[in-house]
């Protein structure tokens, strides 16, 4: 009898749970009376503990139903044993499952009415599933004897499932189930069961007949699925690519076209070329074991660098400059290991930074030569922590590179030192700290004894000695750098004095890049007027970066100094410590082009400009404007306001030559104006 008690609404995975149990008790008692009647067994009624169902009803003091256990897939042995093998399914493939078993029920049990058929998605290997779970039921059916198979069919199910009779969905007369019954009638419905079992019998269908109508359900239910089969996932399982559609189709030609695509690029080998060459292939031969299987040699020697040529006609701050100059830079380079070497740079046509020349005075044509062989650096470097181990015969315990001779050392661009000088230097590289927070930092340490070029000695290169260092510091989302230097007169100890720098460079908001540096000298205790080199000096470097930032760079430079500031050393050719200020404060090199106050002596000043580069980086032009204000009375040579405009433009004739033209003209107040053009023929090599 229906219970008229009011019942909550089961949650779906509990309804559904308890169907697929009603289903399976279902399929193995209807296929298990089926094997008894086609082998000619007699119906065995059993009586249940109950007539008629329990109430279903899910109150909340009621326990949840457990979850129906996967039905077994039974495999007989060949002795005629029983031997059980669990055959694991999805939740989905059990539902699929046991709505297959209901059809197939449903198409035994209808009495000449229309077989009933379900839209069950199945993919052909849960279809393959269904077919041996039903074929594995049936052997277990026919192998046992029919009292035993129906008793162990009752005390597998309910050790699988619980009491069946708590699980048979109730049908209508129809033999359809009724979808809302909660209660029962077992007999009534094992009478049905029977009445068909017996129709089938008396029709002397064979079990091949009933394989082939199983057979015919499940190829119904197969072709009802569609083309599930072929879709292992369906398009919202995952969420869209994020790279586009064509980049996901892959096309042959296309990545042949990178490697197919290439071709030599026309390179310039140097004037000497010994041992390896120096553009050559990528297999790098086996040295020599000279020193030890951990450093091999592989002698190599080179003569490389540049010739250049110019014409200029103008005004300098020294007077008319109307030459043709000429300069070459050879470097010699004895490479022995990876890590070790021999350096010498010769520049024979320039002596203390004048270069060969015809000139032109007064309207006479003069030839000016400036021949010098002299070495202007010559070094050894290598690496300290390599040699160690070339000694032990082992690997390299540490790193540290170093260098000793006529050293070129430039820090900070060559605003703070940028010189040649007799010493030596070494490094710590790439280190941490954790304590200070720097990501990495390399320290380098350098001592000279001679040939320090710097205003604050004169002109005298013999005169002083130095001790300093110089820090590279990434922290703090920029870039520091900062050093000290101890520089000594031997003549004289009051004009001995320190120089202390430090700058910080980082972007900021994505568009300005800004640099701040800072140079302070301290220390000579002479009278104020004697002194050469103290007061302080403060840069500002930016440049805007735009939606094209390799080739349209607007830039701002701002300077402001006190007293006499000076760089560590600067050689005589390598200009004032504004060189980098902007093109308006820069030397040539070559020719004595005219410029603005270079010394930052008691000035303030700067230059805005830009810096076009053509699409392909084969060209450079340049436009900018400076101004100059003394802010003191310690600099002779700028008694009131400077001006300047200039230009640049250089481009490629070759790979290995190229063009470059200047132009400028300075209004110096209380001065004489500066002004200049030039054109420069550059040959490297």
């Amino acid at each position: 009898m229906q219970s008229t008690t009011k019942t909550k609404q089961r949650p779906k995975s509990k309804r559904r749970r308890k169907r697929m149990a009603r289903y399976w008790l279902a399929a193995v008692l209807g296929l298990s009376l089926t094997a008894d009647a086609l082998t000619g067994a007699t119906w065995q009624s059993r009586s249940f503990a109950a007539d008629s169902v329990a109430s279903t009803s899910t109150s909340p003091s009621t326990s949840p139903e457990p979850r129906p256990k996967r039905l077994p897939r039974v495999v007989p042995e060949t002795t005629g044993t029983d031997s059980a093998r669990s055959v694991p399914l999805t939740p989905y493939a059990e539902d699929s499952f046991a709505k297959s078993l209901e059809a197939a029920l449903r198409s035994l049990a209808a009495d000449g009415g229309e077989q009933a058929k379900m839209t069950v998605p199945v993919t052909p290997h849960q279809r393959e599933r269904f077919d041996d779970s039903i074929s594995s039921v049936l052997n277990t059916a026919i192998l046992m004897p029919p009292t035993h198979r129906t008793q162990e069919t009752h005390r597998t199910l309910e050790s699988d499932c619980g009491d069946p009779s708590t699980l048979l969905p109730a049908r209508s007369a129809t033999g359809n189930t009724a979808a809302a019954k909660t209660e029962f009638d077992l007999p009534a419905f094992k009478h049905a069961i029977d009445a068909a079992l017996a129709s089938s019998v008396s029709n002397q269908a064979p079990l091949d007949d009933f394989a082939s109508r199983l057979d015919a359900s499940h190829s119904d239910l197969a072709d009802d699925c569609g083309d599930y089969a072929s879709k292992p996932y369906f398009h919202n399982d995952f969420s869209p690519t994020p790279i586009p559609n064509s980049a996901m189709v892959h096309d042959g030609g296309r990545e042949a076209w990178v490697y197919d695509s290439k071709r030599a690029v026309p390179v310039q080998h140097p004037w000497v070329e010994w041992g390896r060459i120096w553009y050559g292939d990528g297999i790098t031969p086996r040295g020599k074991n000279w020193f030890g299987d951990k450093n091999m040699v592989r002698p190599q020697f080179y003569v490389y660098g540049d010739y250049r040529t110019g014409i200029a006609s103008g005004r300098n701050a020294a007077g008319r400059t109307d030459n043709w100059a000429q300069r070459l830079n050879l470097d010699l380079d004895l490479r022995m290991t990876d890590t070790e070497r021999f350096h010498m740079f010769v520049g024979p046509l320039d002596q203390d930074g004048r270069f060969t020349r015809w000139e032109l005075v007064d309207g006479d044509l003069n030839y000016e030569n400036e021949f010098d062989i002299n070495p202007l650096t010559g070094f050894f470097e290598g690496d300290l922590g390599v040699l160690m181990g070339t000694l032990q015969n082992s690997t390299s315990p540490m790193e540290i590179p170093f260098t000793v001779g006529l050293v070129p050392l430039l820090f900070q661009n060559g605003i703070w030192m940028e010189d040649a000088v007799t010493g030596a230097a070494f490094s710590i590289p790439a280190r941490h700290s954790r304590l200070l927070n720097w990501s990495n930092y390399d320290a380098t340490f350098f001592a000279a004894v001679d040939q320090i070029n710097s205003p604050a000695f004169g002109t005298d290169e013999h005169r002083a000695q130095m001790l300093g260092t110089a820090w590279f510091i990434e922290a703090y989302g920029g870039y520091i750098e900062t050093g000290y230097a101890f520089l000594h007169d031997r003549n004289d100890d009051d004009r001995s004095y320190h120089n202390i720098t430090a700058s910080f460079t980082r972007r900021y908001f994505d568009r300005i890049s800004n640099s701040v540096r800072v140079i302070v000298n301290a220390g000579q205790d002479l009278p104020d007027a004697s002194r050469t080199a103290d007061g302080a000096l403060l840069l500002f470097e930016n440049s805007w970066i735009t939606d094209t930032p390799l080739t349209f760079v607007p830039y701002l430079n701002m300077f402001v100094g006190w007293d006499r500031p000076q760089s560590v050393a600067r050689a005589g050719g390598s200009g004032g410590i504004l060189r980098n200020t902007g093109i308006n404060f820069d030397t040539d090199g070559l020719n004595g082009f005219a410029t603005l106050d270079t010394s930052a002596s008691d000035t303030a000043g700067g230059s805005i400009g830009v810096d076009l580069i053509g699409d392909d980086l084969d060209r450079q032009l340049l436009l900018e404007a400076a101004y100059l204000t003394p802010h003191g009375s310690k600099n002779p040579n700028v008694p009131d306001d400077q001006f300047a405009v200039g230009s640049r433009y250089q481009f490629p004739i070759s790979h290995c030559t190229l063009m470059r033209f200047d132009v400028m003209y300075g209004w110096r107040r209380g001065l004489q104006d500066v002004y200049g053009t030039r054109m420069e023929y550059r040959w490297k090599f």
